[in-house]
């Protein structure tokens, strides 16, 4: 399994509890269940939680389920240059 796939995992694995649609940059950091303290691990690769959530604009909004968070995330980190 790639870094992509493992974090699209893990992203999805967190935000199972998540209430959605998810609306705001904030109702989304309280969504992970460590929220900014947590850490996006695959091997080779570490990110936080927040780090990750930082890389969204505001047009990504709404999120209507986990897949859609995971997509988007680890789009925009891979457009950054963090991954």
């Amino acid at each position: 399994m790639g870094i992509d796939e493992e974090l699209h995992d893990r992203i999805v694995n967190a935000l199972k509890g998540a209430d959605f649609p998810i609306n705001n940059y904030d109702k989304l950091m309280e969504s992970f269940p460590h929220g900014r303290g947590g850490v996006c691990r695959a091997p080779g690769f570490e990110i936080t939680v927040e780090d990750a959530i930082t890389s969204l604009v505001e047009e990504d909004f709404p999120f209507n389920n986990a897949e859609d968070v995971a997509h988007v995330v680890i789009k925009r980190i891979r457009r950054g240059g963090i991954m």
